[in-house]
């Protein structure tokens, strides 16, 4: 094995502890592919919980003159479209996560060994499943609504859309779409706070990378709504996804603003807050973050909501690409200015097996 590093037979612990326990030689930092990774899970995962959701309320509508086929045919479209990005987003975040891996051809042994050896209380373990099972429960999705264009899922379509004898049977479905996108996108603030890096030690990264990631989703489907032709339909929807991403934004400023205040409080890591605030990083911090990816995306959305809706599609793209830049920051300098503390470790670094490694080191 590399630089004589010998695993401990089973059983052991798995490492929430990282900085202490490892050689300094042997550190490697997390940086910009860990913090996009769990930025386009968060953002794949949140779009497809949302979007099932919404489907329980009520999955095709109607309005005016339309025929209910075309109505099928056309919100079929803007389904479609976010569930392949909900799919595109998290499969880009699980390959950001191998390539940062140290050993990328052997990731796929998380799942294996895992289930051989029983360690189920690992989050990288139950984060790689609740994903897996997502990225399942999206391609069945994405099939359902294929049906409104391509007569080959027709019946699919029918059995989610037309009541029937099993019509009340995909709400198992939304079900599903709902807890696992959730928690896909809860995976990264927790697996963050169980380790013992002071700045992520911080039971507000738990709530604020889904929230975050919840914003992120619902910019996208406000971009999306335009491919919704029927007028009623598309303003019907773009007002309930800038709504969502409007409260969401809140609520992610406000979380920010804990996990900061927190951090501060801590002497561990008010170092790290402190290169956010007002050091190294503070300059992008408040530009990309606070400014760009908060307030004015949100003004612009109060603002959006007392135009015509003819105007929208001035303003939305912005927003839309805003809230992604701010999103993404944010998750960068969570991760990044922890190295102020001690430079963070990857379970994934070229001398390991992947995760399944205890924090009892040979040489």
């Amino acid at each position: 094995m590399a630089n004589g590093l010998i695993p401990p037979a089973p059983p052991f612990q798995y490492p929430v502890s990282w900085g202490p326990d490892m050689p300094p030689d042997h550190q490697a930092v997390w940086a910009l592919k860990v913090a996009l990774a769990y930025f386009f899970i968060g953002l794949g995962s949140m779009i497809i919980a949302v979007t099932a959701l919404n489907d329980s309320r009520i999955a095709v509508t109607a309005t005016g003159n339309v025929n209910p086929l075309d109505s099928i045919r056309d919100v079929s479209k803007f389904k479609l479209s976010l569930g392949l990005t909900s799919l595109i987003a998290v499969i880009l975040g699980l390959v950001l996560l191998v390539l940062d891996a140290g050993k990328p051809a052997t990731a796929w042994e998380i799942i294996t060994y895992g289930i051989e050896y029983g360690r189920w209380e690992s989050w990288m373990f139950l984060g790689t499943i609740f994903l897996s099972v997502l990225v399942l429960v999206t391609l069945i999705y994405i099939g359902i609504w294929l049906g409104g264009i391509n007569r080959i899922f027709s019946k699919l379509t029918s059995w989610y859309v037309v009541k029937g004898g099993f019509y009340y049977s995909r709400y198992v479905l939304i079900a599903l779409a709902l807890i696992f996108g959730i928690l896909g996108a809860s995976y990264g603030g927790v697996l963050f706070s169980l380790t013992n890096i002071a700045l992520w030690r911080n039971p507000i990264i738990v709530i604020l990378f889904p929230v975050s990631g919840l914003s992120s989703a619902a910019a996208v489907g406000m971009i999306l709504t335009f491919l919704i032709k029927d007028v009623n339909v598309r303003e019907s929807n773009l007002i309930l996804w800038s709504t969502i991403d409007l409260f969401s934004e809140i609520g992610e400023a406000i979380l920010t603003a804990l996990f900061l205040y927190i951090g501060i409080l801590n002497p561990d890591s008010a170092i790290s807050v402190q290169q956010v605030l007002y050091g190294r990083y503070s300059a992008y911090f408040w530009t990309l973050v606070v400014t760009l990816g908060l307030a004015i995306p949100m003004l612009l959305e109060i603002v959006m909501h007392k135009i015509s809706p003819y105007k929208y599609k001035y303003i939305v793209p912005i927003i839309t690409i805003l809230v992604l830049v701010g999103a993404a920051s944010l998750r960068y300098y969570v991760v990044i200015a922890s190295a102020y503390y001690y430079s963070p470790l990857s379970p994934f670094t070229p001398i390991q097996l992947q995760f399944p490694w205890g924090t009892t080191w040979g040489e």
